[in-house]
């Protein structure tokens, strides 16, 4: 009889300790403790845009992707150093677009991501510890104005920060937006109203997922 109550207490003892961690578990990604303590200095690569697999760090290449135009590249850059300044408390080191050299983002020998490694060296050539990517994916403009469109803007844009030492990623952010009305979507209520009931333009929703990103890398 004894033995049988210690072994149902040991079960019951089980199923306490094993709910218990369930619950200590991270409910989403921003639960998990981020990496990027301490005062590393963050290199901020230039924003590129994957246009074939092996160009990838990770994921895939979108279906009918919008190409960004290469001047809009270059206003994300400016966009880009104004949130991390802004928003954040970082030291950060801003790589020139022309240091970029152009084997890191023409190769086509894969159909499979094969871009780390390229960039882990480039990281070290630029004497970074910890580098931060941000590239577009997907990029479609609105077509109409801010009163109203025909097309409204559509984004996907993801940031890689790496530890160069390890050659890792130490986390990833994705952002992927098309707007839609009110009359789309009743749940966008919030967002409508963030956006003060406009049609936002393409880099406007790349903002978004800037801000976004500095929340999921701990930035």
């Amino acid at each position: 009889m004894h033995t049988r109550l210690n072994i149902l207490l040991l079960i019951v003892l089980s199923l306490v300790l094993a709910l218990g961690a369930c619950s200590k578990r991270p409910r989403s990604t921003a639960d998990v403790p981020r990496n990027l303590s301490g005062t590393y200095t963050v290199t901020v690569a230039p924003f590129t845009q994957p246009i074939n697999a092996s160009q990838l760090i990770m994921g895939r290449i979108p279906e009918n992707q919008g190409r960004t135009p290469e001047d809009m590249l270059m206003a994300l850059d400016m966009r880009l150093r104004h949130v991390l300044t802004t928003d954040t408390n970082r030291q950060y080191k801003f790589i020139s677009l022309r240091t970029l050299p152009k084997d890191l983002t023409t190769f086509h020998s894969s159909e499979q991501p094969q871009a780390l490694p390229r960039w882990i060296e480039y990281g070290k050539k630029q004497g970074a510890q910890v580098l931060l990517i941000p590239q577009v994916l997907d990029w479609h403009e609105r077509e109409g104005s801010t009163a109203g469109v025909t097309q409204s803007a559509h984004v996907r844009v993801e940031f890689f920060l790496l530890r160069v030492d390890t050659g890792s990623i130490m986390d990833r952010s994705v952002f992927e937006e098309k707007q839609l009305g009110l009359t789309e979507n009743l749940l966008n209520m919030g967002s409508f109203l963030k956006r003060k009931g406009q049609w936002v333009s393409a880099e406007d929703l790349t903002v978004e997922g800037m801000r976004k990103a500095v929340k999921d890398l701990g930035l």
